[in-house]
């Protein structure tokens, strides 16, 4: 396994992007971004490849330091897979640990994204301008430019059954329980923001800390959206900067079709966004819901010749990884904790 590749430095702007066995995107991703790095003069990139033990490290490393890239951008190598928030928090610590301080702002960059000129330095000036906030994410793009939702309310057990029903009408009369917002051309705030792209402020480190690597992946940046409402921190979804997001190269499960079943730390993760910031009655709820306004829904969207994006199983995974033998809603404690 490669070491640090030489030219890491500790400039105030870092660009965090964890690699799992994408090196392609990864470094896609880094040639995008190089040039408007290089013109502030104040941003770094870090890649942190997640223990991808394929090849992965040593490939992103030959092409940094072939294209010569080793002075606006390093690796950090792990030896096993943390996860999205684990693998983001081992960058962030290696750069804490070596300059003494946090980074004045850090950019979570998905690797299955290509920023759009001037993605880096929007989001930069947003918050430059606006001292209340602590968190901003840009707009995320499909290939064809359509968008992305990348703006949203916390989920609920009323947004559970909004989301899973479908129904035009339910939606827009009940659209304040809807976990996805309107889209907007201007900045507005939001309570929670996708972490494929996403610039948090020092400051919010100093204060709530790191993002909490006990969600090995998904609802971890919802978390830390909660947790950074919560201690006072203002939250804006600014749509002038924008990337181009594949979405699920890591993990299978993409918008254009779940490739995979869902993974049983997806339920984990929900479950435990859900018993924090809900308790064990509401999740009940919540659960119950979801599980009730499913079929109906599947069946009203085949019936309007409409494809919903549904991972294979999931209705009876839901059940099961819930309610089965050792279900996640026989250790609420633990997961609550």
């Amino acid at each position: 396994m490669p070491g640090i590749v030489p030219g890491m430095n500790f400039a105030p702007i870092l660009v965090l992007i964890v690699n799992y066995r994408t090196p392609a995107l990864t470094l896609q991703a880094v040639r995008t971004l190089a040039a408007e790095v290089r013109a502030r003069g104040d941003a770094h990139m870090m890649i942190i490849d997640n223990g991808s033990a394929d090849g992965s490290a040593e490939e992103i490393a030959l092409a940094l330091e072939q294209e010569k890239l080793e002075d606006c951008c390093s690796l950090l190598p792990l030896d096993a897979n943390l996860g999205f928030a684990g693998g983001n928090n081992a960058g962030l610590e290696h750069y804490r640990q070596r300059a003494g301080r946090w980074p004045d702002y850090v950019w979570l960059l998905n690797p299955d994204t290509i920023p759009l000129q001037g993605a880096l330095s929007t989001l930069v000036t947003f918050l430059d301008g606006k001292p209340e906030a602590g968190l901003a994410g840009g707009r995320c793009l499909r290939t064809d430019g359509s968008i992305r939702h990348s703006a949203f309310r916390f989920h609920s057990p009323l947004s559970e059954f909004v989301t899973a029903l479908d129904l035009g009408p339910l939606r827009r009369l009940m659209q304040r329980h809807d976990v996805v917002l309107p889209i907007v051309n201007r900045p507005c705030p939001a309570q929670w923001l996708s972490g494929s792209h996403l610039m948090i402020r020092g400051s919010v480190f100093d204060r709530i800390g790191v993002l909490d690597a006990r969600y090995f992946l998904y609802f971890e940046e919802t978390d830390f959206c909660a947790r950074a409402g919560n201690a006072g921190f203002e939250i804006w979804h600014v749509p002038d900067s924008q990337v181009i997001h594949l979405g699920g190269q890591s993990t299978g499960v993409t918008e254009t079709g779940p490739t995979r079943r869902r993974p049983q730390y997806w339920f984990a993760s929900r479950a435990r966004f859900y018993l924090r910031r809900h308790g064990v009655a509401a999740t009940h709820i919540a659960n119950l819901l979801w599980l009730i306004a499913t079929p109906p829904g599947m069946l009203l969207a085949r019936l309007r010749g409409r494809r919903r994006q549904e991972a294979p199983r999931l209705w009876r995974d839901f059940l099961l990884h819930y309610y089965g033998p050792n279900g996640l809603m026989y250790r609420t404690r633990e997961l609550a904790a």
